[in-house]
């Protein structure tokens, strides 16, 4: 992905980010009913109308924030982001036989803030457009410089309390270099699209298929994507119809775009911690 950033022109690179952020990106998400089917198939049916009910509300709740509330709802974005990103991440990693503690979650969280510094740091002056045009409020560069290395101080501590062996430690070090160097070198949408795509769309696909259906196959893979297409058609259009709906600049649209995946991100990630939940 370094070297199609570097022998691509931008704009086609942003073209093939896009593509795969509105397919595998947003299809990751799009079976989030299926999967509480899934865990409360033996619960009544009143009970799981009301978890679709809570969904659905997750949903306009957050489209809301982001309309009302912009900055706080964008602090709760990344927060919430940081933790699904590496639990979904780490927890592959972790011993899973052990409940869940609260280093774990911290270990979590700051590894997937972690992958957000090191983006905004390295795409600041982008980032900065996209935070202004959302909340309205200007950040200086070096707050996401700051937070960034202490991010890094951050993980490399808790690295130390956590089950980790210390070849995975330097094994996903020397990718989190890899990362930075394609966040440095490649667009803002490009490397968010990478990132979100190929280090957990599809590993969130691939666990997702497992507890579904107990194996990763054609068919599973065709089933899956069935059972995605309402949900999916129905995120495109909303996006597409809010972006002509306001008459945006083509400018504008990158804020758009992450606001609307703000808005899904919000009960997926929900979704995803239930599931961990026993």
């Amino acid at each position: 992905m370094i070297l199609l950033g570097y022998f691509l022109n931008a704009s086609f690179t942003d073209f093939i980010a896009l593509f795969f952020i509105l397919t595998a990106g947003i299809i990751h998400g799009a079976n989030d009913i299926r999967l509480l089917q899934k865990k409360y198939q033996s619960t009544q049916f009143n009970f799981f109308i009301m978890l679709l009910l809570f969904y659905v509300f997750v949903v306009v709740a957050g489209a809301i924030l982001f309309f009302y509330v912009p900055s706080a709802a964008l602090i709760f974005f990344i927060l919430f982001s940081g933790f699904h990103f590496g639990q979904q991440h780490w927890s592959s990693y972790l011993n899973r036989k052990n409940k869940e503690s609260f280093l774990k979650q911290v270990g979590y969280t700051v590894y997937g803030l972690l992958v957000f510094g090191l983006l905004f740091s390295l795409q600041s002056s982008d980032v900065s457009f996209v935070i202004e045009n959302i909340t309205g409020k200007v950040i200086h560069e070096d707050v996401y410089y700051y937070s960034a290395v202490f991010l890094i101080l951050s993980h490399c501590i808790l690295s130390i309390f956590l089950p980790v062996s210390f070849k995975v430690f330097v094994k996903e070090l020397i990718v989190l270099l890899l990362l930075a160097i394609l966040f440095g070198t490649t667009s803002l949408l490009f490397s968010f699209g990478v990132y979100f795509v190929f280090w957990h769309s599809i590993p969130s696909i691939r666990e997702q298929l497992i507890y579904l259906d107990g194996e990763v196959s054609l068919r599973t893979v065709k089933g899956y994507v069935r059972s995605s297409l309402v949900y999916w058609l129905f995120s495109l259009i909303g996006l597409f119809l809010f972006y002509y709906y306001l008459d945006l600049d083509s400018e504008y649209f990158v804020p758009l775009f992450f606001t609307f995946l703000a808005a899904i991100t919000f009960p997926h990630t929900v979704v995803i911690g239930m599931l961990k939940t026993e």
